[in-house]
């Protein structure tokens, strides 16, 4: 099989969402639909249930370039192919590479290499070898889709814990997560606080008690809509349980800023958890990786202080 790479990117780029040979962008589904997958199902959910979902046909083949999987949409069928040899781990977190990009982009092809780089490849040059497909259902055949995407889930590690919940539910759970489990603070942002700082949605602080252990203080603004509201939440329950492996440093003061702006979920990390907290607590999440910004330089930058 030939084919013609459009763009190559690796996973710290930001990835065009412009399909080749247009101009417009690639359109996405409204956010309030809730039977669609999203970035972070690639890495929650089992990568048997996650195919089955998208009607995938699993081959192993020997590739080109050093890449060690492809995925390629053919005449309605969604193909992944896997080089032979790779450890079950290797295999599967390359799966879960190519789901990651295809549920963000809907490229017709996309390859993984052995340093993680992705390509997202437009065109064919040849039609597929049918010696290829061999094993594969009829050109005609179409991918499965899942009614509901919160079905995937039930059973699993990752279901509600107490069924799907209103933002406002999810939002008390989490704020409880945060002040029962990690013993911190959780605390809607005060009034005097705002004006805020252009894109700054919470504020996560270190705070330290007379033992010297570290509690969580948290602070999230209350004039955004409450679904962005909960998934802040989300995010911030799972970056105070993770202070000590997050890949990046607070202010000063021990603060760390969290921007509003939502991206898609890549991989394992605080964004993944921030995901699968929020959907614990009974809210499907939309996109859950958040940034951590610098520290503001506006007058108004100064964090609400503790009870």
């Amino acid at each position: 099989m030939a084919l013609k790479a459009d763009r190559t990117v690796t996973n710290n780029a930001r990835v065009c969402d412009q399909q080749p040979g247009t101009s417009a962008p690639h359109a996405q589904p409204p956010a309030s639909e809730q039977a669609q997958l999203r970035a972070h199902d690639a890495w929650a959910l089992p990568v048997e249930v996650l195919g089955d979902a998208l009607g995938v046909r699993f081959s192993e083949k020997e590739l080109i370039d050093d890449h060690e999987a492809w995925l390629i949409v053919l005449r309605g069928l969604i193909v992944v192919f896997t080089v032979p040899g790779l450890s079950e781990a290797a295999r599967e977190h390359y799966i879960r590479q190519l789901f990651c990009e295809y549920i963000r982009h809907g490229w017709p092809a996309i390859t993984v290499d052995s340093e993680d780089g992705v390509t997202f490849v437009g065109t064919f040059l040849q039609e597929v070898d049918p010696k290829d497909c061999s094993a594969i259902d009829p050109p005609d055949a179409r991918p499965k889709r899942s009614k509901d995407v919160r079905d995937l889930y039930e059973g699993s590690d990752y279901a509600p814990l107490h069924g799907w919940r209103s933002d406002e539910e999810v939002i008390t759970a989490l704020r409880t997560l945060i002040t029962d489990a990690l013993a911190g603070t959780a605390e809607d942002m005060p009034e005097e606080a705002y004006p805020l700082p252009e894109g700054v949605g919470a504020l996560v602080a270190l705070g330290y008690d007379e033992q010297g252990r570290l509690h969580p203080l948290v602070w999230v603004r209350t004039d955004i809509p409450s679904g962005l509201r909960a998934d802040l939440w989300g995010y911030c329950a799972a970056l105070s349980a993770s202070l000590d492996r997050v890949d990046a440093e607070p202010d000063e003061d021990g603060i760390f800023y969290v921007g509003m702006e939502r991206s898609p979920v890549t991989g394992p990390g605080t964004a993944l958890l921030a995901a699968v907290t929020v959907q614990r607590m009974g809210r499907r999440p939309e996109d859950c990786a958040f940034p951590l910004l610098s520290r503001p330089t506006q007058a108004e930058e100064a964090p609400p202080q503790a009870a």
